[in-house]
């Protein structure tokens, strides 16, 4: 059974709508989503994982000289919870610019370049995670996505999708949950980084 562009965007928008109003208990450190629609030649992807990701290699850079600043760290933070506070505006900022920076799906997936697929799209956006009413370790937290179109000129060579990108990239991640329908095939996979490959 064929599907229509407007079935695809539909689920695209589904997915998007569920991401919006995903409740805390979903929003889990280490484990990353993935939406994959590939329709003719038209490959749609949608990548989540929680926004401290972005931070991640960053930090792990500096890890040692962090391991000595802890103590201090830990004061400073007492001493400048509120000036903190009055500038989560401006750390959004910063996540939205960090996340701009990743400017190619293939940051998180390797496509078989027999595909001949083109880049033809990509949006970025961070969304809150909803509170469950409750004492909630993962309030005030939120969800990168990014979402990229590709035109593929040879779809019969999509006979793979290598994760292993997003796996070397975060350091931290455990598990990538990956759904869809790809061409006539439903997709529901779970990734880990010693199973990173989807085969068709």
């Amino acid at each position: 059974m064929y599907i229509t562009i407007a079935s695809t965007l539909f689920l695209l928008g589904t997915q998007m709508v569920q991401a919006e109003t995903r409740h805390a208990g979903a929003h889990v450190h280490g484990l990353n989503h993935a939406t994959i629609i590939l329709e003719n030649n038209t490959l749609q992807i949608s990548y989540e994982f929680p926004a401290a990701q972005l931070n991640e290699n960053e930090e792990h850079k500096h890890e040692e000289h962090k391991h000595e600043e802890h103590k201090h760290e830990e004061h400073k933070h007492e001493e400048h919870k509120h000036e903190e506070h009055k500038h989560e505006e401006h750390k959004h900022e910063e996540l939205i610019e960090h996340l701009k920076e990743i400017s190619r799906i293939a940051a998180f997936i390797a496509i078989p370049n027999a595909a001949k697929c083109t880049q033809t799209g990509i949006n970025h956006a961070l969304r809150a995670v909803a509170s469950t009413g409750t004492d909630d370790e993962h309030a005030g937290h939120q969800d990168a996505t990014i979402e990229a179109t590709l035109d593929c000129q040879t779809p019969s060579a999509l006979t793979r999708l290598d994760f292993s990108p997003a796996f070397d990239r975060f350091n931290d991640l455990e598990k990538i949950e990956v759904e869809g329908i790809f061409g006539s095939q439903s997709l529901s996979e779970t990734l880990t980084a010693k199973k990173a490959v989807i085969s068709f």
